[in-house]
């Protein structure tokens, strides 16, 4: 064999093993991140559907005079059967409600406890359920609801979606979702309103750990322990 074609396969063997080489310090790095980043990773749990319990008001009766057709028609769609998406904040309530029903204070309202929450209630009227729950972690959520007719949603006393539409009540009709949501206790909030020969009502709310969680210093440090051992092997190999 020529010297020529000696060094062009010598080099070509030397080409070959630094590519593995730096694939698998890629690997490493691959594996690090893997290892801390991994558990951070985390299913979807259901923590409202329909069988779940909470506050429960049947008295508040028709909202109708108080808001007129383009939130809530009058009775036996005496007012018509609108479908309206993304539907003005309801501002003003009854005596029924309480005191200040959006922020926990019930006072004076027609509230109960109904474990499930009915998902029919009487037609030509509305009615409100409060779901409290608790987060151990940053978590984003996602509801699923459906109604016939119309639903207005709160979340911590912050209006978040309300809509109108004929028909019954699919689970699918309407998707909401609130992400970043801190731990420690939250409400959600729902009015149902119906204007015509029947009522229906169907949720389902799962949560899961937010993709904005920020590692915990345990974490950081298993990182920079794998990166400084990168940094060391590149550095042995130039020395």
């Amino acid at each position: 064999m020529s010297h020529a074609k000696k060094h062009a396969l010598s080099a070509l063997y030397l080409n070959t093993v630094f590519k593995g080489y730096c694939m698998f310090k890629n690997i490493k790095l691959l594996m690090v991140f893997a290892l801390v980043f991994g558990p951070l990773a985390a299913n979807a749990t259901i923590i409202i559907n329909n069988s779940s319990g909470g506050l429960y008001n049947s008295g508040i009766g028709d909202l109708a005079s108080v808001y007129g057709p383009t939130q809530f028609p009058g009775a036996n769609s005496s007012e018509g059967d609108p479908l309206i998406v993304n539907a003005a904040e309801p501002t003003t309530f009854t005596a029924a409600f309480g005191t200040d029903w959006l922020n926990g204070n019930y006072t004076g309202g027609s509230w109960g406890v109904a474990s499930p929450i009915p998902l029919t209630w009487a037609v030509n009227t509305e009615s409100a359920v409060v779901y409290n729950f608790l987060l151990s972690s940053l978590s984003d959520i996602h509801i699923d609801l459906g109604v016939d007719n119309g639903i207005y949603v709160w979340f911590d006393g912050l209006y978040k979606f309300g809509a109108l539409a004929p028909g019954g009540a699919n689970l699918n009709e309407y998707d909401i979702d609130i992400t970043g949501v801190g731990t420690g206790n939250h409400r959600l909030q729902i009015l149902r309103e119906d204007h015509g020969g029947g009522t229906g009502y169907a949720i389902s709310v799962d949560v899961t750990a937010s993709s904005v969680s920020v590692p915990e210093p345990t974490t950081l440090a298993l990182v920079g322990i794998g990166l400084a051992g990168l940094g060391f092997s590149r550095r042995r190999k130039k020395l």
